[in-house]
């Protein structure tokens, strides 16, 4: 009952700092992205709540850079901004309400042309929000590693090694359910406030409302948001089925084995917003699959040295047998993650860099090649392991001595990830 309520507890601070913030944009007239062929004389919000009228604040931006709104005018959950409009060109609507029921401020922004194609609201000049992009990006990324890699990880390997050996306990699951949770938590968080610091400078205003920004255009019309939109729901998810697993035992393994799947799906949402989205079909999806075998083989690395950890209590034939056949499993499909990685890692290096030299007169180019170097390093741990670490726990050395070299490993796959969103953040050479 007591693990039951912890969990609940982080599902509910999860959705809470998820949810929408208050005085929501409805719709306007005319709507965001709309082209108008005459001049309208007036702009109208309409919200999911009543504002408050001394506090509603609106600029409607010309081309020239010039705020054309009057004062705005409020009737309930409608605001209505007398504009001068007469020329053609996109026009930037800024909002700023505060709620009539529970005084919270929300800011928003979109555009409208006018005999024109609107274009995205710019950034306002000043704004920002002091948060590294590459270290979220890092984040979503370690989600997908300790949920999807680690749970896909155990449902293709470790259970099925257990139950070739007749053990039919689940000693490290609590801890696999663990981790898993506390992956797919930070990824929810990491991507929400990744889009939030990505959307706050169009909008501006003050810092203290960075929660509860509202870009629409963005939200709704870009690769950015959508793939926000869906990964949020989806990392839910992944915590109401780890939940679900730790709450009913009897259904522990298909719940956990469907987490883990559903994480790696995750992964494409990551891909969807990347720079691979933009160069086709072919590229995203290389994008995808380059992620996902990077996620299996690095969460598998995890899962072994959980195994590792908490199988101390058995004893030692018991347990050098557990880890010698997962071992033995991780190694036959360790073969495809690398090659699969490695293919796809190829494929896209050759789509982004224009040429060879760009490896080392771009920033995009050197990290590409540090990124090599370090999987290089990780793949030359990962052939030990092959040929000479596991042989040497068949012929009866401890399983212990293989965790040192495969907390390395993982910490170099860790490396290179964390390589991959700065990647992820940084403009290819053109």
């Amino acid at each position: 009952m007591l693990r039951a309520t912890g969990l609940a507890i982080l599902l509910l601070l999860a959705i809470a700092s998820s949810a929408s913030a208050h005085a929501v944009l409805l719709s306007s007239t005319p709507a965001w992205e709309a082209v108008v062929g005459a001049a309208p004389r007036a702009v109208t919000l309409r919200y999911d709540e009543d504002v408050v009228p001394r506090y509603a604040r609106v600029t409607v931006v010309a081309p020239g850079g010039k705020d054309v709104a009057g004062s705005p005018q409020v009737t309930g959950s409608a605001v209505t901004v007398p504009v001068r409009t007469d020329r053609a060109g996109s026009y930037t609507v800024r909002w700023r309400m505060v709620a009539s029921d529970d005084g919270h401020v929300t800011d928003g922004a979109f555009s409208f042309g006018l005999r024109a194609k609107p274009l995205p609201p710019a950034p306002v000049s000043g704004v920002g929000v002091p948060a590294a992009p590459e270290v979220l990006a890092w984040l979503q990324f370690l989600g997908v590693v300790l949920a999807g890699g680690a749970l896909t990880f155990r449902a293709l390997v470790l259970a099925p090694a257990a139950r070739a050996l007749g053990d039919r306990s689940d000693r490290e699951a609590g801890t696999a359910i663990g981790v898993a949770a506390v992956g797919a938590a930070v990824a929810l968080h990491a991507g929400l406030f990744g889009f939030l610091i990505g959307a706050y400078p169009i909008v501006g205003g003050g810092i203290v409302n960075v929660v509860n920004t509202q870009i629409i255009p963005i939200r709704v019309g870009t690769h950015l948001g959508q793939a926000f939109t869906l990964t949020t729901f989806a990392w839910l998810g992944v915590l109401a089925l780890l939940v679900g697993a730790w709450v009913t035992p009897r259904r522990r393994e298909p719940l956990l084995a469907c987490a883990g799947v559903t994480s790696l799906g995750i992964a494409f949402g990551i891909s969807w917003a990347s720079h691979a989205a933009s160069r086709g079909t072919v590229a995203l999806i290389a994008d995808y699959v380059h992620l996902v075998a990077g996620a299996l083989w690095a969460g598998g690395l995890v899962a072994i040295v959980i195994l590792v950890g908490v199988a101390r209590p058995l004893s030692r034939s018991d347990r050098e047998a557990l880890v010698l056949a997962s071992l033995l499993r991780f190694s036959r499909l360790a073969v495809m993650m690398v090659a699969t990685l490695g293919i796809a890692g190829v494929y896209l290096a050759v789509r982004e860099l224009p040429a060879v030299s760009a490896l080392l007169t771009s920033r995009y180019g050197v990290t590409l090649l540090l990124k090599t170097f370090v999987f290089a390093g990780a793949l030359a741990l990962g052939g030990f392991h092959r040929r000479i670490a596991v042989p040497r726990i068949a012929a009866g050395a401890p399983a212990a001595t293989i965790r040192r070299t495969l907390a390395v490993e993982t910490s170099l796959l860790l490396g290179a990830f964390a390589l991959a969103a700065i990647l992820s953040q940084t403009a290819p050479p053109r």
